[in-house]
């Protein structure tokens, strides 16, 4: 199988866009929870040349603190929202874990990045916390 070739981009810029695109699609959903902090992470990309140097940046984050109501319906804002701001949705509906978390993954209007959006509901659970937990990731790059 061939190998793909990244595009040379600066890390600090690309991170710089995922951490923006993550504050865009916490502002699409309305909610006033509390966030968890952790910021973009590089992650491997495999299937590029050069091997071992061409990377993703993924910056997962949820709110949480909130009704599951108010999650649910930030859930569907979200849903509205992407679509009113160039967002193509590409999936939604339940995961195929035995929870059938409702997900939706939706690309950015200019191709930079992708979001996936979880909705778990954790009402029943011995932490009964449930959280709208999303993960951006940008392209594949090779750092500069």
């Amino acid at each position: 199988m061939d190998k793909k070739t990244a595009e040379v981009r600066d890390s600090d810029q690309v991170r710089k866009g995922v951490r923006q695109t993550s504050s865009h699609i916490l502002d699409m959903t309305g909610l006033k929870g509390k966030v968890t902090k952790p910021g973009p992470l590089p992650l491997p990309c495999d299937s590029y040349e050069p091997e071992g140097q061409v990377i993703q940046m993924r910056h997962n984050w949820s709110i949480y603190d909130l009704p599951f109501e108010e999650l649910e319906k930030g859930y569907a804002t979200l849903r509205t929202a992407f679509t009113k701001n160039g967002w193509k949705i590409v999936s939604d509906g339940p995961d195929t874990s035995k929870a059938k978390t409702p997900t939706m993954v939706a690309d950015s209007p200019d191709g930079e990045h992708s979001a996936d959006v979880r909705l778990m509901d954790n009402r029943k659970a011995k932490d009964p916390t449930s959280v709208l937990a999303v993960t951006v990731v940008s392209g594949c790059f090779q750092p500069s």
